[in-house]
């Protein structure tokens, strides 16, 4: 099998004021604190990004900050993302996140959709999972994209198995009964939907709810074992999988040996690793 041109759909970058003082930026942001005390956790920029998108064939990259909960942190990540967007246009598509329960987060939204950004992500809910409060949160959030015709990508993990920095609580049904509750907006589920995929071989109702969502397989050599990825596009239609990485979390690179092992044939790892991030980007003039 070849690996030929890749388009990423989950990568991390952040300015240069957060990759190297991350430390003053700790304060307040426990999501941030627990993923990144650790060094050995990696921020990049976007020079450091599209060195490596040249070295391992990546044509494109849907790009994103941090789900900051500070107002004046997620601004300064997210014009960092537009303006690299800007430098890159051909490479780059902009994504927009901040803490969907901060006061203005509705007004981020509009103010990056206005200068640039093509899809609000990843945004995520680690503290107490997707509860109401988090439905009540996404609401205006949800109606905004929707008019939009634009993405929402959203962290998602499995409910079950070892914990880990940025596994939240949530639940199968607490994401299902999200994605039912706003069934005209076009999702990105990270994380291979926290297993969800697994759910189209039901007879009834799962597939038609999951219509508008595709799932993202970013992390999944550290969740799942390979032979997942048959499991889930046999149940959902390989058309429905995207490829992400994570970056810097994971390069492309590590994603081989998965693909290689995971019994698709060419036509469905060329579908994975581009055709259908190439469909949905034409479709929806992501770029």
């Amino acid at each position: 099998m070849i690996l030929n041109k890749i388009i990423d759909v989950h990568v991390h970058i952040c300015p240069p004021e957060i990759r190297n003082n991350r430390k003053q930026f700790f304060e307040g942001e426990p999501e941030f604190a627990n993923i990144y005390k650790d060094p050995r956790a990696n921020l990049v920029g976007c020079s450091e990004l599209i060195e490596n998108m040249d070295k391992e064939n990546v044509a494109v990259s849907v790009v994103f900050g941090m789900p900051w909960r500070k107002e004046k942190n997620y601004i300064l990540n997210n014009d960092y993302v537009i303006e690299s967007a800007k430098r890159f246009p051909e490479r780059l598509i902009p994504f927009a996140t901040f803490d969907a329960y901060n006061a203005n987060a509705l007004k981020e939204a509009d103010r990056c959709f206005s200068k640039g950004a093509k899809g609000l992500g990843e945004l995520a809910f680690y503290i107490d999972g997707l509860d109401k409060s988090a439905l009540k949160a996404l609401y205006p959030i949800a109606d905004l994209c929707k008019e939009a015709k634009s993405f929402i990508l959203l962290h998602t993990n499995e409910s079950v198995g070892h914990f880990y920095p940025g596994k939240s609580p949530m639940t199968l049904i607490q994401l299902y009964n999200l994605i039912k509750a706003y069934p005209e907006n076009r999702w990105i589920l990270a994380h291979l939907g926290g297993g969800l995929p697994f759910y189209g071989f039901m007879k009834k109702e799962v597939k038609h709810v999951l219509s508008n969502c595709w799932f993202d397989t970013a992390a999944m050599p550290f969740l799942y074992t390979a032979n997942a990825l048959r499991a889930m596009s046999d149940a959902m239609g390989i058309e429905k999988f995207l490829f992400g990485t994570d970056y810097p979390l994971l390069p492309p690179s590590r994603y081989k040996k998965e693909l290689f092992k995971s019994k698709l044939n060419q036509s469905e790892i060329d579908m994975l690793l581009f055709q259908n991030a190439k469909k949905i980007i034409d479709s929806f003039s992501l770029v």
